[in-house]
């Protein structure tokens, strides 16, 4: 390999960069389980000795049984019967370091359900807003992000009316259908279900656990066919499902759905497997590991997650479908992040050695893909990436680059990326410092060697190609000498002027021929029509909206002036019903008066809050909350103004 950009032809470098990286993965002997015992919630007894005609009834008991088993050398099998399991469990740390090998398995896949939820009765109320008595004061989660959090991402608490969320407010003025309200200082719940509701009958389940899976060390441990769902972690802390430490883990066709932060999280673990599993509709992150390492991903799906941290218009911070940090000699295969609030899939720093193939990432709010402070190498191949930034941001895009070397995208169809499909994210002058958290070498990291190769990339409107509009001065030069673009297709067909330079100055918009020039590459490349397009589509559960704030949570304005909210509604499913909006808190900002642009609109619209600001408005920070709602579904989304 040439790191300078000049490149053979692309089939023989496919197939050295797929020898570059077969790295490990999950290798446990389940045949070494001699002891098999059995769990049903709906005819067991803890007192039975847990065999196929005398189970336990929980899990708890099993694994406790499955651990001293383990304890002696004995590997088990714990079957599952089909039910809801309202337990926490643990497994790792009651093992006593053994390698004895434990599965964990539901006798019929997807039919066991490990719920963080209780389920609650004796709702009393009418003109349907109910209430209950709630014991719970758990305050607001501690946040260790270092950027303001609005109250409501730091809220825990989730309820569900007949297998419907309720979205959570924080004043009893926000209620509308489709929400609910935890009143800790005078010991009271309100829920306003969808109309019609006949709470008396409904089936309602709070949730009230944290954990539901906790694997303190845990070696040869497989989980198989479970589901985990309803967990009211606090964000940035934890998740449903947690590893800590330990080898040998793998995941398959498991589920964790439906909890307030992460599904699954992997922390320090070494040689695992993750596969055929899902981690949808989570509130911050679907799949996520930290130093872990000598892993694979294959053929996992992660939809619809960050909803918890979209209330606070957080939509990048430690969350996305997919998210890894310090991540090495790992690989993902056949992997999906499509409809997520935040990236697809996100690289966050000191990423070594991975790989990712066959992957779908489509319709994400922001990028579909995002490496950043990472040394690389990182080689990404044979996937579709499309239709993503739908929040419309400057730098974001389809594959974002920032700060990071070796990075190459080989035989990939890139289209449809709102504004850019390869943005090259600027971070002036000065590198970046990243340490490798394994080996203690430091790395300075601008963006450099790159590699572009047979691939396609097509915008359908404006949108850029490449944008590399802010690397100057000595920082392009040595970007250019190191990159490696050939045997690509680029097109858009709206755009001629689709790449971005910084030469002569900032963002210079120049053609493919100028591209060319500017960058020395693509002497084998085309810029003309693909003859067809890749199949990307993102397949929506039900009609749905989002509703987002492009300022990310804060605007600013001037006493005297006006400060303008940015908000839009995004329609999933081919939704086209009638939003209606409103706002609370607005009122407390003294001296001001406020407007919508327009009160309601049907399916996607662009919308703005408008705040007049007096000259005696009193500089400062002033929380405001903006909702739409539709029928039964209410969205909220909390915007700090300042006042200066």
């Amino acid at each position: 390999m040439n790191r300078r950009g000049t490149w053979g032809p692309p089939t023989i470098l496919f197939v050295l960069l797929c020898a570059a990286y077969g790295w490990s993965q999950a290798t446990i002997d389940e045949s070494k389980e001699s002891n098999h015992l059995y769990v049903d919630a709906s005819t067991g007894n803890d007192a039975n000795p847990g065999t196929a005609t005398a189970p336990f009834k929980t899990l708890n008991k099993g694994l406790t049984e499955a651990s001293k088993n383990a304890r002696n050398g004995i590997g088990t099998k714990v079957t599952v019967q089909p039910g809801v399991y309202r337990e926490s469990l643990n497994i790792g740390q009651n093992r006593g370091g053994t390698v004895a090998p434990m599965t964990v398995e539901a006798a019929t896949p997807g039919t066991v359900v490990v719920s963080g939820a209780d389920q609650w009765t004796g709702w009393s109320g009418s003109s349907g807003v109910y209430t209950h008595a709630w014991s719970y004061n758990w305050g607001l989660c501690p946040t260790t992000s270092g950027v303001y959090e609005a109250p409501i991402t730091l809220r825990r608490e989730m309820i569900f009316v007949n297998n419907a969320p309720l979205t959570q407010v924080l004043e009893l003025d926000e209620l509308a259908p489709g929400t609910f309200l935890v009143d800790e200082v005078h010991g009271t719940v309100y829920v306003q279900p969808a109309p019609g509701t006949d709470m008396a009958t409904a089936d309602v389940e709070v949730s009230t656990r944290n954990s539901l899976l906790n694997n303190a060390n845990a070696q040869n441990l497989v989980l198989r066919g479970m589901t985990f769902a309803m967990a009211n972690n606090c964000r940035d802390s934890a998740a449903a499902v947690m590893f800590n430490g330990g080898s040998q883990v793998l995941i398959d066709n498991d589920q964790f759905n439906w909890n307030n932060a992460a599904g699954l999280q992997l922390s320090t673990v070494t040689g695992y497997t993750v596969q055929n599993s899902i981690a949808n509709h989570n509130g911050e992150s679907g799949f996520g590991a930290m130093q872990s390492k000598n892993g694979l991903w294959a053929s996992n799906q992660a939809n619809y997650n960050t909803w918890r941290g979209a209330q606070g218009a957080i939509y990048g911070w430690n969350s996305g479908g997919f998210h890894f940090f310090q991540e090495h000699n790992n690989t993902m295969t056949g992997d999906t992040a499509m409809l997520n609030q935040a990236h697809g899939l996100h690289w966050d720093t000191d990423t070594a050695n991975v790989s990712a193939s066959g992957m779908m990432l489509a319709r994400n709010l922001r990028d579909g893909m995002l490496i950043e402070k990472s040394q690389g190498p990182i080689n990404i191949s044979n996937s579709n990436i499309c239709s993503n930034n739908k929040l419309l941001l400057q730098f974001d895009g389809g594959a974002a680059v920032r700060a990071s070397t070796y990075v190459t995208i080989n035989n990939s169809n890139l289209w449809n990326n709102h504004l850019q499909q390869v943005p090259i994210v600027g971070i002036g002058s000065a590198p970046i410092t990243v340490v490798n958290y394994e080996t203690g070498q430091v790395y300075q990291l601008q963006t450099s060697n790159l590699t572009l190769n047979s691939d396609t990339f097509s915008g359908l409107t404006s949108e850029v190609l490449v944008n590399d509009g802010f690397q100057k001065g000595s920082v392009w030069d040595n970007f250019r000498a190191t990159l490696g673009s050939d045997y690509n297709t680029w097109w858009n067909g709206a755009q001629s002027k689709a790449f971005t330079v910084p030469v002569p100055y900032q963002g210079t918009q120049v053609t493919f021929d100028g591209w060319r020039s500017s960058t020395g590459r693509d002497s084998h490349s085309s810029f003309a029509q693909p003859a067809s397009m890749p199949t990307c589509q993102a397949t929506n559960e039900a009609q749905d909206f989002w509703f987002v704030n492009s300022d990310q949570g804060t605007v600013t304005g001037t006493a005297g002036g006006t400060a303008t909210i940015n908000m839009a509604v995004i329609a999933l499913g081919g939704f086209n019903g009638t939003t209606t909006f409103s706002a609370f808190g607005a009122s407390a900002i003294p001296g001001s008066s406020s407007s919508w642009s327009q009160s309601s609109a049907a399916g996607s619209s662009i919308v703005q809050f408008n705040l007049n600001l007096n000259r005696s408005t009193t500089p400062g920070s002033y929380p405001v909350t903006l909702t739409a709602n539709s029928g039964a579904v209410t969205r909220t989304v909390a915007v700090m103004v300042n006042v200066q």
